[in-house]
């Protein structure tokens, strides 16, 4: 018989100190595969929101430097405009252009965006390589990482690591406003 809520009542106490934490472990154990079901079933850019507060990006002229692990004593240095309003845009402008972009959305599958603490990741798979994307932020500082693997060349496989400083304002930009 079915109490209230749900749980089965027993005639004996001992047979229902035995048997009700059954059934509620069964019942956590089926809640908790539909919890872990939902998360696949957003699309690409639905990460979960920050519990914590949202990483700082502070638009302007970055600084970069970057260092491929396969040719480690020749960095690549520039400087670029990041005039995105904050993390947020950041992130989605990022995932737009990847999406978009016809050499990765016609031959490349993308995962959705892994939110993290100071920053977020995704990965790609295309045919023969797999890559993994990560962006981390702290005031006025961007770093990513680009990891690389070659399935039938693994040997190949690389990582490439940009550091980007904050040096200033876009041409254009209101101090601290995106363009």
């Amino acid at each position: 018989m079915l109490n209230l809520t749900g749980v089965r009542d027993f005639p004996s106490p001992t047979c229902a100190t035995i048997m009700k934490p059954m059934f509620m472990t069964k019942r956590l154990a089926i809640g908790a595969v539909a919890l872990a079901a939902l998360p696949s079933a957003a699309g690409a850019q639905t990460a979960a929101p920050l519990l914590e507060p949202k990483p700082i990006l502070v638009p302007g002229i970055y600084e970069t430097e970057s260092r491929n692990s396969a040719f480690q004593d020749q960095p690549v240095k520039s400087r670029t405009c990041i005039g995105s309003a904050d993390f947020d845009a950041f992130r989605g402008e990022t995932m737009a252009q990847y999406q978009k972009a016809p050499q990765f959305s016609n031959d490349c599958q993308l995962s959705d965006t892994k939110s993290l603490t100071n920053g977020f990741a995704f990965a790609m798979q295309c045919k023969g390589t797999k890559t993994i994307l990560t962006f981390h932020f702290a005031k006025d500082l961007v770093s990513s990482t680009i990891e690389t693997l070659i399935v039938d060349a693994p040997r190949y496989s690389s990582s490439i690591l940009t550091m980007m400083r904050r040096i200033g304002d876009c041409p254009g930009q209101a101090p601290g406003k995106p363009l």
